[in-house]
């Protein structure tokens, strides 16, 4: 008998609608009464439904299954058949409106491949929709976690198809228990599939469908490598809503009731990348504790507003608590999975990633992480024992929550409440005099303000730090820009002290520089002071070669205030070097300006290091390094008032063998020579001195500023140049 396509499909989806196997079965008794052949066929299609073995996961233990072939057009998809240059050989399983099968590539190469195809009785417009869609949002990803999109077409009946990359894996939550992976790699794990759906939504692609069985990984060279798979549900977030359901439609259920959102459980619109980020909180929990917050059960014959209420309303206790609440037995077996012991568990599991996974899954979703890299992030600070973003709710918000599900019983408490305090008035008044209860109030106000901005602080620490992470990830990038943007309003005391944020202030300054921005490279520079000077204590020339640039810039374009701290921060962490280069880098660095005699004799130790070793032997020394330490040790016997001694370090420095002698080098020392020369009242020679150096500097400012040379260092012209504009102070006028 032939029947209507359309009515076999209103009667299949009013079908899938209900909530238990035996619901469908009455619902078919009544409609297809006196037609076993149609319900023969609505009943096959809803079995093929609810086979859906996990999507685009290979498991040769399934029998293989033939697509009927009375479809349209004649077209042949059973096992065997040819679809263009793919050979169908094995079906590996459904998802919500597609087939998936195991197929041979011919040609151009011969590959294993998963071809998708919409599933007999689903290719409606909106089905189709949406499988155009999931084809297109996996076209525009390129991650090594996401399966790649190898082609698409359509079958000669017009239903759409494309191939992707065959992923023989398991399902992320099975992987990690056989291989008895420990929490720390399971984070691990948990960040490569972060990034990969943060690629997807700087894609502009929302999955709206994460959970263990989307996630397949494999082991490759020994480690485990995550695949995001199955985007059917995906939703473009900068795509337009249609009216032909291309999009989502209000109040549509889509996705899996345990890891999908509250917001996406209502059926919304604005559903955006938050939600991923819900979805990922439960993955984490699963991770954590081998159950997601929500047990699938829970949302057996439960109907949608059920299910949706659940979601929203009901509280996720931390990961922690739940595994305290289990039977001994079941988390033993889950703490042997994870490769440890009960109480070892409980314990790595309270604190940091009860509070990531609680911020990760709240209801509210302005509470959540902004986006999947910060979620990354906050894990990547608890493996590296650093405060993260996260932290437990405070007691207002938990009162709050709690007032606005007992809305009458706090009403009615609230009058009760009221009478009381009226009638208790005047003992309260009593009270409230005491001068002992006053005091107690008093220093327990003290205690709970001091314990506030403790916690703001190490929160506002935890966000500067991850600002400096993403902004080193830009970096990586050549996002300079955005880098700076992230950083530019960072206090200096907030700023973590790290090699990896003085490289990336570092970067970040220099760029400055080469935009002809010196105020705000001196800036960045400022920060970078504070951070080289209280990270790295071992004693390197490389830890003091970041304090020249640094101390140039803002000697030339920071505030005379920030130049006077940072001599003072160079001091304390260098003076008791024992390396004879910090010596020489430091003592020039702090005085291109006039120090006041306590300054000289807080650098006289470095000063005197240097002379000791200028005045041994010079084996395997650099005639480039001598002769820049020399000069150095010229600065400072002439901020010292010792200026036959300044002479005769400049007199060594211009005769040591470089060829080519450094131009910059050159004019420092003329330009300090002449320095020298006005104070003995020699005007005459200074000037002659000042003119060729004058020029040589002159020279250097027209050509393009270089920030990548070793040769030509920028910061020693600019020294050149400051010295020059003391000097020319010091002259009298003509």
């Amino acid at each position: 008998m032939n029947h209507p396509p359309q009515i076999n499909r209103i009667l299949f989806v009013a079908a899938s609608g209900l909530a238990t196997p035996e619901e469908r079965r009455a619902f078919l008794d009544y409609a297809c009464r006196g037609d076993d052949s149609r319900r023969r066929r609505i009943q096959s299609l809803l079995d093929a439904s609810g086979e859906a073995e996990d999507f685009f996961q290979f498991q040769p233990q399934v029998d293989p299954t033939s697509i009927p072939d009375d479809l349209p057009n004649g077209e042949n998809t059973s096992i065997g058949a040819r679809i263009g240059p793919y050979r169908l050989i094995d079906r590996l399983g459904a998802g919500g409106c597609g087939v998936v099968y195991l197929a041979e590539q011919m040609e151009p190469v011969r590959r294993k491949v998963a071809l998708k195809i919409i599933r007999l009785g689903m290719d409606t417009e909106s089905v189709i929709a949406r499988f155009a869609m999931e084809r297109e949002s996996l076209a525009i990803m390129d991650h090594p976690n996401i399966a790649r999109v190898l082609d698409a077409g359509t079958t000669s009946s017009g239903r759409p198809f494309f191939v992707m990359e065959l992923v023989d894996g398991e399902r992320i939550t099975t992987f990690c228990d056989r291989k008895k992976l420990t929490l720390r790699d399971r984070l691990r794990l948990f960040i490569l599939i972060c990034e990969a759906i943060q690629h997807a939504h700087q894609k502009g692609v929302i999955h709206r469908d994460i959970k263990p069985s989307n996630i397949l990984v494999h082991e490759n060279d020994g480690r485990p490598w995550p695949k995001v798979i199955d985007f059917g549900i995906a939703k473009a977030t900068s795509g337009p809503t249609t009216e032909d359901g291309t999009i989502t439609r209000a109040g549509h259920f889509l996705g899996t009731p345990a890891y999908m959102s509250p917001e996406q459980a209502a059926g919304g619109l604005d559903v955006d990348t938050r939600s991923d980020i819900y979805s990922l909180g439960v993955l984490l929990h699963e991770l954590l504790t081998g159950e997601p917050p929500f047990r699938q059960d829970q949302f057996h014959e439960k109907t949608d507003e059920e299910i949706r209420n659940l979601i929203r309303d009901v509280e996720i206790s931390p990961p922690s608590q739940k595994l305290r609440r289990l039977p001994h037995d079941q988390l033993l077996t889950i703490a042997k999975a994870r490769n440890t012991d009960p109480q070892l568990l409980l314990h790595q599991t309270s604190g940091d990633l009860d509070w990531i996974v609680l911020k990760a899954l709240e209801k509210d979703r302005r509470r959540r992480y902004e986006t999947t890299n910060g979620l990354a992030m906050d894990i990547q600070r608890h493996l590296a024992e650093q405060p993260v973003i996260a932290s437990p709710p405070s007691r207002r918000y938990l009162l709050l929550k709690l007032i606005r599900r007992n809305r009458i019983s706090f009403t009615a408490a609230a009058i009760a409440l009221s009478g009381l305090i009226a009638g208790l008035g005047t003992s309260t008044i009593l009270f409230l005099r005491e001068r002992a209860a006053r005091q107690e109030q008093a220093a327990l106000r003290i205690q709970a303000d001091k314990a506030r901005a403790t916690e703001v602080r190490l929160r506002e620490k935890a966000s500067a730090a991850e600002r400096l992470s993403q902004a080193a990830v830009l970096l990586r990038y050549e996002d300079l820009a955005a880098a700076d943007t992230l950083i530019q309003n960072l206090p200096t005391a907030l700023i973590p002290r790290s090699l990896e944020a003085a490289d990336t202030l570092h970067a970040i300054a220099d760029w400055h520089l080469t935009q002809s921005r010196g105020e705000i490279a001196a800036n960045r520079f400022t920060a970078l002071a504070a951070v080289i000077t209280s990270v790295d204590l071992t004693d390197t020339d490389h830890m003091s070669r970041i304090l020249m640039p640094a101390a140039t810039a803002i000697k030339e374009w920071g505030k005379p205030e920030d130049y006077l701290l940072l001599r003072q921060l160079a001091i304390r962490r260098f003076a008791d070097s024992s390396n004879d280069g910090v010596a020489a880098h430091v003592s020039k660095a702090v005085l291109l300006a006039p120090a006041d005699p306590a300054t000289l004799a807080q650098v006289k130790p470095l000063a005197d290091k240097l002379r000791q070793t200028l005045l041994q032997p010079a084996t395997n020394k650099s005639p480039y390094l001598l002769a820049w330490r020399c000069f150095s040790m010229a600065l400072f016997d002439y901020r010292s008032g010792e200026l036959d001694a300044a002479l005769h370090w400049i007199e060594k420095s211009q005769s040591l063998p470089l060829t080519p002698r450094p131009a910059q080098l050159t004019a420092s020392c003329q330009i300090l020579t002449a320095m020298i020369r006005v104070q003995q009242d020699r005007i005459g020679d200074a000037r002659a001195l000042l003119d060729p150096a004058r020029s040589a500097i002159q020279n250097w400012q027209a050509a393009p500023f270089n920030i990548g040379t070793t040769t030509d260092l920028w910061f020693d012209w600019v020294n050149a140049r400051i010295l020059l504009q003391e000097a020319q102070t010091l002259l009298p006028p003509t």
